[in-house]
């Protein structure tokens, strides 16, 4: 498939105007230069997303999102790039042969990926007539449907059977598809001779699919009662799946997925299908019950919030308790657990309830986060031992301490207090520093959520008002936003930093942004880069584009005394080894208290402190 030349996407993003892409989507208000309204990919009271017409660009300053017409369509839309440019190419009046429309509509494969995907499609049909038109299915079509799935829900899945024997080589050889192409599918299980078999006998088969909804793996449930043979065959990792990225159902949810803004987490492939015969459709779930960064990264895309429904034994206890520390690591989503009635799985309920039932319980048994950790805490805890008892109020009270609202706060506080018996004012003296230490590590967009959380809920929108809120950034990440805005406009800035030895940006995204503007700049002919947008388009990483679009708030007046541009490279230099050293004592007292190595967090804690007023006192300096 052909690129979309680079002549015809820079026509397109020049005709085009950003305003007219984003207002179907935001209703925008004229506030001095810029244009402001409620972001379309976060919940808000105060307008806090802000279009440039003059720069092509947009960028919230409270979720930190950024780019131009192209990415903001990406992001609003979950669709790729050449898909961007394809849609907003008739808003530009500027035509596109049909060729390439039709091309766009695929993904870009090579030779091999669409063999292989073409050897899943025909085991997932082959499986599937196995299971609900043969004699030697009908045994897998008693367990599937004493399970309680109807036909329907069997074909939407299309689960399937394997009998034993080598039948789905055999089918494949007739068809005469070629040895290597077979071994790389991972369909079958290589002997020791050379010799290819099945890889799935006699077992009930769950088809696995993309988000595009091609088949790419399976995973077989035994129907013996042989303890030798392992209960689940699961497929391994192959070209065209990797356990890590994907998430099962994902192809029907997604819809739903992005109308609702929420995603259910199951931890069984039963359970997701059986919630989506009762009408619960936005369910997906992990391969096994480890939730991964790449899943986290991919449900953000379509939702706002994850569900999570795991089992109520340990196992899935302690894999709610990750899932949930993973998606607290980003910063867009939201999360709940809910828990089904009397230890129940998802699919047992159902079993025993109607659908309304199960969907009463998935709208009101719900717990959030903070009350799941500090019940999860207690766990193969003896509390009437005094050790463990005032080390679940140390770990307990770490947990209060990531509560961002007071008044929350002190409800759990309180709550703890009544529960133990103990005194408040002890309680919250006992919390003090940790929420003091809290606030001297969290990263300073953070700190801009608290302070705007604050001003939403005391400030209603005027449409007089300026809503630019100033983020309350550490000095190094605004010596490092400033300086590389400078450099990207004023070539001199840019040879004076680049000539300085030993010079690099801390933040690893800046240093990313800055070798990208290295190859940009060496084909643009060593020029300035004043437009932005262009550039977005180079980049195209979202998180990168980000960056960018926050550039746009930098005071051009900044840059107008330039021996301040040494200056800034002092502060990079310098001061961002202190912070990592802050930050690097942060984690080894944490570690010491889970230790309960008191003498050593005391020890630290002093060195912890020492380099907090060291930090200080340049901030003071300057």
């Amino acid at each position: 498939m052909a690129k979309i030349p680079q002549q015809l996407v820079e026509e397109v993003r020049e005709r085009v105007n950003i305003v007219d892409v984003v207002s179907p989507y935001v209703q925008l208000k004229k506030q001095g230069r810029n244009l402001f309204g409620k972001c379309p990919f976060h919940e808000e009271r105060t307008p806090s997303f802000s279009v440039n017409e003059e720069k092509q660009i947009f960028h919230c300053f409270s979720c930190g999102r950024g780019g131009n017409a192209f990415s903001f369509l990406m992001e609003v839309e979950n669709i790729s790039f050449p898909q961007a440019v394809l849609k907003l190419a008739p808003q530009a009046g500027v035509d596109i042969d049909d060729s390439y429309l039709d091309n766009q509509s695929n993904v870009q494969v090579d030779s091999e990926t669409k063999a292989l995907r073409e050897l899943y499609a025909e085991a997932t049909k082959l499986y599937h007539h196995l299971l609900v038109n043969t004699d030697s299915g009908e045994q897998a079509l008693a367990y599937l449907t004493s399970r309680g799935l109807d036909e329907s829900t069997i074909d939407a899945f299309m689960l399937g059977y394997a009998p034993e024997g080598n039948i789905l080589y055999e089918y494949f050889q007739t068809q005469k598809i070629d040895y290597q192409l077979l071994r790389k599918s991972e369909l079958f299980v290589e002997w020791s001779d050379g010799s290819l078999h099945d890889r799935f006998t006699d077992r009930v088969l769950f088809t696995i699919r993309d988000s595009s909804g091609h088949p790419i793996a399976f995973s077989g449930r035994k129907l013996t009662s042989d303890d030798d043979i392992p209960k689940y065959v699961n497929s391994p990792e192959s070209p065209l799946f990797n356990k890590s990225n994907e998430l099962f159902n994902l192809d029907l949810a997604k819809d739903t997925i992005k109308k609702q803004k929420t995603v259910i987490l199951f931890e069984g492939f039963m359970d997701v299908i059986a919630a989506f015969q009762s009408g619960v459709v936005n369910g997906v779930a992990s391969m096994g019950t480890s939730l991964t960064v790449e899943q986290v990264q991919q449900l953000s895309r379509l939702a706002d919030k994850i569900s999570i429904t795991y089992d109520s034994d340990m196992a899935g206890q302690k894999a709610t308790k990750r899932a949930l520390d993973l998606i607290a690591q980003h910063s867009r989503l939201s999360a709940q657990v809910i828990h089904i009635p009397d230890n129940q799985d998802p699919d047992e309920y159902l079993r025993s309830n109607d659908a309304d039932a199960f969907k009463q319980v998935m709208t009101h048994n719900i717990e959030d986060p903070v009350t799941f950790n500090l019940r999860y805490l207690q766990i193969d805890r003896n509390l009437n031992n005094q050790t463990e008892f005032f080390a679940y109020i140390s770990d307990a009270l770490g947990v209060i301490a990531t509560v961002e609202e007071p008044v929350v706060r002190e409800r759990f506080l309180r709550q703890m207090a009544n529960e133990f018996e103990l005194s408040y004012e002890a309680l919250q003296d006992q919390i003090r520093p940790l929420l003091l230490r809290r606030q001297a590590q969290q990263p300073s967009n953070q700190r801009y959520q608290q302070q705007k959380r604050a001003n939403d809920s005391s400030q209603a929108y005027s449409n007089t008002s300026n809503v630019t809120v100033k983020r309350n950034v550490s000095r190094v990440e605004k010596a490092e936003q400033i300086l590389f805005a400078w450099m990207l406009h004023d070539n001199d800035v840019w040879l004076q930093v680049t000539n300085y030895a030993g010079f690099s940006f801390q933040d690893v995204s800046y240093e990313t942004l800055f070798m990208i503007a290295m190859a940009y700049r060496q084909e643009h002919q060593q020029e300035p880069i004043n437009d932005m947008a262009a550039f977005m388009d180079y980049v195209q990483k979202p998180e990168l584009t980000r960056i960018l679009a926050s550039l746009a708030d930098v005071d051009p007046q900044l840059f107008n005394d330039r021996d301040q541009v040494v200056e800034y490279i002092n502060v990079i230099n310098n001061e961002a080894p202190l912070e990592e050293r802050i930050r690097q004592l942060s984690r080894e007292i944490k570690e010491a208290n889970q230790l309960q190595d008191k003498a050593r967090v005391a020890q630290l804690s002093v060195t912890y402190l020492a380099a907090l007023k060291e930090k200080q006192s340049k901030n003071t300096k300057h």
